[in-house]
């Protein structure tokens, strides 16, 4: 369809370069351009020429390629102020409405509420369930069971969103106090609370050794290298119960990254559960 697109624009262009009759700003050439454009997903020039021309033309098809382009390009504010317009009444209102349920979560990141529209096909209902369903994983507080909160999708999806929802409202979290504390008890134990076993060892064996040195020295009466390997021993002992309480800090920060960039990279790859528009068949 791009490809006939393209080759109508030209071949009125080379036939009718003198013509009266073709003008090359006409709101009917000016649509077919941006069509193409459309089509070639150069959403940004696309938008350009349908603004120009949105007036002129009372088509929903516009308006909804329109948003459509703005969401794709991730201006999803500009996408939603052309639905806030978008006619009610239209067949593609449904449709606008699931784009719109994206662009909020892009724009707010918060659950969406829930709303009835008697005009949405099955096809559209379901994407609109399981994007609204999917969207309680933005909220604080764990308003639907994972049994029902999975019943939705797919098995393939349900192992990747059972993840999710483990890591949303029962994260695997390592308390820092815990880390320190355990650190403080055995040196090098914070860290392998938080399954940095390779620090953790090294730690322990290091702190041991200087510990094992200052005594060794201490019990020879060799009392200058006794406090310098005391004093070695205490900073390794110190540096042991920091790095396990920052340690436990960053293993927490990066079960919250993988979340978010988790639920983002799924959303993505589903592409919200919105239908894939084709007007360029």
């Amino acid at each position: 369809m791009r490809k006939i697109l393209l080759i109508i624009f030209l071949v009125q262009l080379t036939i009718f370069p003198q013509s009266t009759s073709f003008d090359f700003h006409s709101p009917q050439k000016i649509k077919l351009f941006a069509d193409y454009l459309f089509c070639e997903k150069d959403y940004l020039r696309a938008i350009e020429e349908y603004e120009m021309i949105r007036n002129q033309f009372v088509i929903d098809t516009i308006e909804f390629k329109v948003m459509l382009g703005y969401s794709n390009l991730g201006l999803s504010k500009n996408s939603n102020k052309i639905f806030s317009d978008f006619n009610i009444e239209s067949k593609l209102y449904p449709d606008a409405y699931l784009v719109s349920m994206k662009n909020e979560l892009l724009i707010d990141s918060k659950p969406l509420h829930y709303s009835e529209f008697s005009s949405f096909t099955s096809s559209q209902f379901e994407s609109y369930v399981r994007l609204l369903n999917i969207s309680a994983l933005y909220g604080d507080e764990q308003s639907i069971t994972k049994n029902n909160f999975l019943t939705l999708y797919s098995k393939e999806d349900q192992n990747t969103l059972s993840k999710l929802y483990d890591y949303k409202f029962d994260p695997p979290y390592k308390s820092p106090a815990w880390a320190g504390i355990f650190s403080a008890i055995i040196p090098g134990s914070g860290k392998m609370y938080v399954g940095e076993w390779g620090d953790g060892i090294t730690g322990f064996l290091l702190t041991g050794l200087f510990a094992f040195l200052a005594y060794d020295n201490f019990k020879a009466d060799h009392d200058t290298r006794a406090w310098i390997f005391t004093g070695i021993g205490a900073f390794f002992y110190a540096g042991n119960i920091y790095g396990s309480i920052s340690a436990a800090q960053i293993f927490n920060a990066k079960i919250n990254f993988e979340f978010s960039n988790g639920l983002k990279l799924f959303l993505e790859n589903k592409n919200y559960f919105i239908p894939d528009y084709d007007f360029c068949k």
